[in-house]
């Protein structure tokens, strides 16, 4: 496994749709995913020339605390590729901004489904944030 972790460049925006496809079920919007490049940080690991992994990052800060941190979204792999540390290296890259840029924690959500990314998170030291999380839909 000698893939790099790379920033996601505009030139591969159709790629990276097709990531999310692939991973998500979800078709995105070019004009929704240039705007996310654009305000996020979103890693990729690439095999030859196709998006294989990926994380987005958002860095937020918490104004009472007076905490910075990056939200992540978007962490994904693709099937093919799975169990090979794709996501460790991800994790690995994240770390290492999270220190050079001052980050106090990094925060993510996750389907209470989702067991093997509960695990996996768990193995990265994640703990469960006590919360309730309240929707209102219109």
């Amino acid at each position: 496994m000698d893939k790099k972790v790379e920033f996601l460049k505009k030139k591969d925006i159709k790629k990276y749709i097709e990531f999310i496809d692939n991973v998500f079920n979800y078709i995105a919007d070019s004009k929704v995913i240039e705007n996310l490049i654009n305000s996020n940080t979103v890693l990729v690991i690439k095999d030859n020339d196709k998006i294989i992994a990926s994380a987005m990052l958002e860095e937020r800060f918490e104004y009472i605390k007076n905490k910075k941190y990056y939200y992540l979204s978007y962490l994904g792999v693709l099937k093919k590729y799975r169990r090979e540390g794709y996501a460790t290296k991800l994790f690995e890259k994240i770390d290492e901004m999270s220190r050079k840029n001052n980050i106090n924690y990094l925060e993510l959500t996750s389907g209470n489904h989702r067991r093997d990314a509960y695990y996996f998170y768990k193995s990265k030291d994640f703990k469960i944030k006590d919360t309730t999380v309240f929707i209102k839909f219109y």
